[in-house]
């Protein structure tokens, strides 16, 4: 009851004897009854100066707190202000509490200047003021200021007698800390502030990968020796990683195998493929032979490793013996068309093991073997009208009419809302000539008004037929009915959702008419039109609606606020979101009246990319005693987890977790977000520590909550823990779904134990009623396209087609990265051509880069820029990757003249013919071309001694025409430096050339062949991208 508490307050004014109250009750009273700060501050100025005795540090710093958590910085700064007028000065709370304020709003500027001046003014910092400190460096990745705080925090914690060690400094601090100091190459530096600190596994596993970059032995077993004493037992990924920096010490690696045989561990696939990789690098035959005893593996990967090293090795018999009595004999857990029986299928090996177990095969005497691989390749009026809706609804017009009828004979007067519900079901069932008829029989008995005209022009809408839905507007102001928002809106509305590109170019059109009708665009003309944009749209279009937004009378709702943010980013336009949303901060055309409202705008602030946007608008809210419901609090979350600071969202939600007001918003979707931010941070310790944090509080836990877990464990490779996450579901009463068996198939997909996926897919067959859908067949397809198992992936292909799950556009890029591992080319453009008519959809750039992939992997370069050609003429837009593929391949085949002309037109600039057409210039430039290919093309160029026509030229045209594109200096130099070096050496050449003119300039008389030259051969042998031509030249 804040107004009784403000009574009492001026009541305690009158008394004489100091009271016993709480300051930030009070103030919270006065707040809530619009009191501005500068009363509060008059009102315990008075307060103290009447009661000397109440003036105390403590009071204050209670009221500061108090402050702080709602984030009302203004109030705080005119307490800290009044302070020396009382004789108080903040002290170590009052800095604690200020920092931690500054910090949970991002402020780090304002939490550096806060412990500058504690460390002017000789103020010590407390534990928690330094965890603060230490967290705010992490945030501005600022590794002195981060180590300098960590080694006060230990040295507190040594001096402190309440048992607070190191031991209890949070370990995902720690662990942030290791990864800055890795990431700032301060690793050996900083291990000894790690002594009798306890690391993670996540840390450890940042340590040893540092160690292995750096190739850094000595760093290596400081590492292990820290991890040692701490008494951790070592994963199988920490012994991956301590024998993969362990390549140069055979013993080491030995006493790790034996350390791990003598534990009892299952070998996994990551730790194998490590060990498989030292034994080929030291050629330790007897270790390899060790590890495949103990190991008896069935992944397919670690199997091919075997057989390539055993290969390489010439220890032929063995690699055709892993090859025909584990790899061959392999059993996929599939079934062939229903009938249960197990199918013996043969797997597919890359090229090049394939190749190697040729070889080995042969030299065995293994003849049957080798010819296998060689021949594998070739009465109540409001009820009737609801029964009427009801029939509507279940599509029966005839039960409809009815009821219409019934309604008729009962004498009842039937007025023109009873005969537009029939009209509308009508148009709900499709039935356009009753619709028509209707129409005509209730313009007869002068029925018609408004709405019947848009009810038939919505049904002509949906048939497509807007001609005649622009006639019945007509028809309407010869019946001196003037169209409304809702015609005008139905017609827009159509244009955008079906209409063609030529008949959407009427939209402005029809808003101008609506205009000039003097019918004002709201908040759903708005949206419509923003439906309509997207990434294709033209500037002026997107222009045009966005000043019409800002043109609306009315107030922007939270509808219209969440069509602008998905308009935006659909485009691609985080920058105009920006801006749109600072135009409504500075104008009252927003109107912030809620908790939903406040979530609408933080989550398009956090759409935006405008983290103090978001952080703006929380600290607004919560000052203004605004209580944030689960949608606002979730809003919030998300937005920080999207953008990159999931940490300080988990901060957040144990803040809320503190505040009894605030405690109940929170609930699993909240900590679902906070998930999926470390599973997309592959933080698989800080996942497991928010999942039970979870159980600890007894949250309600969903599926999702399960579906996220199973995806943390596939995205960090730990599949092994998804067996005990799926028996904990089901002890919780909830039953894994589709997305559930497709994360699985997933993970162990991506794990290489594709034989594990198939199991999966059986299981689910068998004990649900679930049926696969296209994630969980290109889950498998993914699957079998890195195992090389051709057979498998076309038999899923069948299975797919005869459960009726149709093909996109991903399942065919899968299918042709299947066929070009399986050298089958020919193959993947029938699959492409075959699925693509089938199914009526037009191949995507995903898969015609692929397409050029497989071209360019099985040496037929012509054949890929033929199949660029085509991309082009379908008007399908190159990528960044299509690009990459085809310079990189048509350097290597020195066709430098074709590289050049790439380059151009994925830049955009002239000369791009003839490799790119000049009706298809601006189809095939791109925006995000990568700059290290840019600058790969010109070394290339420059090394192929192709600077003086190509390279140099070409960075001329970049520097001119594209000068927002920033070419190296180094870079200019090198190729400069190139150019100089070739034209010295034909100033030498000079000589020679012109005795030798007669010749062209031939490579045998110490010269380069002139273009004059390389056209004669052109013309001479007809074919200038043929190698063996090349090679004739070049001997």
């Amino acid at each position: 009851d804040h107004r009784q508490v403000l009574r009492c307050w001026n009541a305690l004014k009158r008394s004489d004897r100091a009271p016993t109250i709480s300051l930030a009750q009070a103030v919270e009273s006065m707040q809530r009854f619009k009191k501005d700060s500068s009363f509060v501050v008059r009102e315990l100025k008075a307060f103290f100066k009447k009661y000397p005795v109440e003036c105390g540090a403590n009071g204050i710093n209670d009221l500061l707190e108090s402050l702080a958590k709602r984030l009302d910085s203004d109030l705080v700064e005119q307490v800290i202000e009044m302070m020396p007028s009382m004789g108080l000065k903040p002290d170590q709370r009052t800095y604690e509490i200020l920092l931690t304020m500054q910090f949970t709003t991002r402020n780090f500027t304002e939490v550096r200047t806060l412990l500058s001046t504690m460390q002017s003014r000789g103020i010590s910092l407390t534990t928690r003021s330094t965890i603060v400190a230490v967290k705010a460096a992490l945030k501005t990745a600022s590794f002195e200021e981060a180590t300098r705080h960590f080694s006060q925090l230990k040295a507190l914690w040594s001096g402190l007698s309440d048992g607070a060690t190191p031991s209890t400094a949070p370990r995902h601090i720690v662990t942030q800390l290791v990864e800055l100091a890795c990431r700032e190459h301060q690793l050996g530096e900083f291990l000894p502030l790690l002594e009798g600190v306890p690391v993670s596994e996540d840390a450890v596993s940042s340590m040893l990968s540092e160690c292995i970059r750096r190739k850094d032995p000595a760093l290596t077993s400081k590492v292990e020796k820290l991890v040692r004493e701490q008494g951790h037992q070592l994963s199988d990924a920490t012994y991956t990683l301590l024998v993969k920096s362990a390549s140069n010490d055979p013993g080491r690696v030995q006493q790790l195998f034996d350390e791990v045989v003598a534990k009892g561990a299952i070998l996994s696939a990551d730790f194998a493929l490590a060990l498989l990789a030292f034994c080929t690098q030291t050629r330790s035959m007897k270790l390899a032979d060790s590890l495949f005893e103990h190991m008896k593996p069935k992944q397919i990967p670690v199997l091919s490793a075997f057989i390539r090293f055993y290969a390489d090795s010439e220890q032929n018999e063995k690699a055709c013996d892993v090859y025909e009595k584990h790899l061959q004999c392999l059993r996929m857990s599939g079934t062939a068309k229903g009938d249960g029986q197990p199918l013996q299928q043969a797997v597919c090996l890359d090229a090049r093991i394939e190749r190697s177990l040729m070889s080995a095969a042969l030299r065995c005497g293994r003849h049957d073997l080798a010819k296998n691989f060689l021949d594998a390749s070739p009465s109540d009026v409001a009820k009737h009208i609801t029964m009427i809706r009801n029939c509507a609804a279940s599509g029966n017009l005839i039960g409809a009419m009815k009821v219409f009828e019934t309604l008729k004979s009962s004498g009842t007067e039937v007025n023109s809302v009873v005969y537009n519900t029939v009209l509308d079901a009508c148009v709900e069932c499709r039935d356009l000539p009753a619709a028509e008829a209707w129409m005509a029989q209730t313009k007869s008995i002068g029925l018609v008004d408004v709405v019947s005209y848009n009810t038939l022009i919505k049904a002509h809408l949906q048939n497509l037929n807007f001609a005649k839905a622009r006639s019945l507007m007509e028809e309407m102001r010869s019946e001196c009915l003037q169209p409304n928002r809702v015609t005008f809106n139905e017609l827009v509305n159509g244009l955008v959702t079906r209409g063609s590109p030529a008949q959407r170019a009427e939209i402005w059109g029809i808003i101008k008419e609506m205009k000039a009708a003097g019918v004002k665009p709201n908040q759903v003309t708005c949206s419509i039109l923003l439906k309509s944009l997207n990434a294709h749209s033209n500037e002026a279009d997107i222009l045009e609606t966005m000043d019409l937004i800002s043109a609306m009378d009315e107030p922007m709702d939270e509808v219209l606020l969440s069509s602008v943010v998905e308009a935006c980013v659909r485009i691609g336009k985080p920058d105009l979101l920006a801006q749109k949303l600072k135009q409504l901060h500075n104008t009252d055309k927003m109107s912030v009246s809620g908790s939903h409202t406040f979530g609408s705008l933080i989550k398009a602030y956090g759409h935006a990319k405008d983290i103090d946007g978001v952080w703006r608008c929380w600290k607004e809210m919560r000052s203004r005693h605004i209580r944030p419901t689960s949608i606002t609090l979730g809003c919030m979350v998300e937005a920080v987890v999207s953008n990159g600071d999931t940490e300080g969202a988990y901060d957040l939600i144990h803040q809320m977790k503190e505040d009894d007001r605030c405690r109940d918003a929170l609930n699993a979707v909240i900590y679902c977000s906070v998930l999926k931010g470390f599973t997309r941070e592959k933080k698989m310790q800080r996942v497991m520590t928010v999942y039970e944090e979870m159980l600890n509080r007894k949250v309600d836990l969903s599926i999702v909550t399960y579906n996220t877990l199973l995806d943390a464990c596939a995205r960090c490779g730990r599949m092994d823990k998804a067996p005990e996450i799926v028996t904990e579901m089901k002890s919780q009463g909830i039953q894994p779904n589709l997305i559930t068996y497709s994360t699985m198939v997933k993970g162990h997909c991506q794990a290489g134990d594709i034989e594990r996926g198939f199991a999966m897919l059986e299981e689910m067959k068998n004990e649900t009623r679930l049926k696969p859908d296209e994630i969980m067949y290109n889950s498998l397809l993914d699957g079998c396209a890195q195992n090389n198992l051709v057979d498998e992936g076309l038999g899923l292909l069948r299975r797919m087609e005869e459960e009726g799950v149709a093909p996109s556009n991903f399942t065919l890029s899968l299918l042709v990265k299947l066929m070009n591992r399986c050298r089958k080319l020919d193959s993947a453009f029938s699959l492409v051509q075959e699925i693509s008519a089938k199914y009526r959809f037009s191949p995507n750039v995903h898969v015609y880069s692929n397409l050029i992939q497989a071209c360019v992997a099985n040496r037929q370069l012509q054949r890929g820029m033929t199949t660029f050609s085509n991309m082009l003429e379908e008007r399908v837009r190159p990528e960044s990757r299509t690009y990459a593929i085809l310079v990189r391949a048509s350097i290597t085949q020195n066709q430098c003249d074709q590289a050049a002309g790439l380059i151009r037109g994925a830049l955009g600039l002239p000369g791009a013919q003839p490799y790119i057409s000049e009706q298809k210039t601006s189809l095939a430039a791109v925006n995000d071309l990568d700059y290290n290919l840019i600058a790969e093309t010109l070394q290339g160029l420059a090394d192929k001694g192709r600077v003086q026509d190509l390279a140099v030229p070409l960075m001329s045209d970049i520097k001119r025409l594209q000068p927002g594109l920033r070419l190296d200096t180094g870079l200019q130099r090198r190729v400069m430096s190139a150019g100089l070096a070739t034209e010295a050496g034909g100033v030498q050449m000079t000589h020679q050339k012109s005795e030798h003119s007669s010749y062209g300039g031939s490579p045998a008389f110490g010269g380069r062949p002139s273009n004059g030259g390389n056209r004669q051969n052109q013309n001479r042998f007809g074919n200038s991208n043929n190698r063996s031509d090349n090679r004739s030249w070049r001997s």
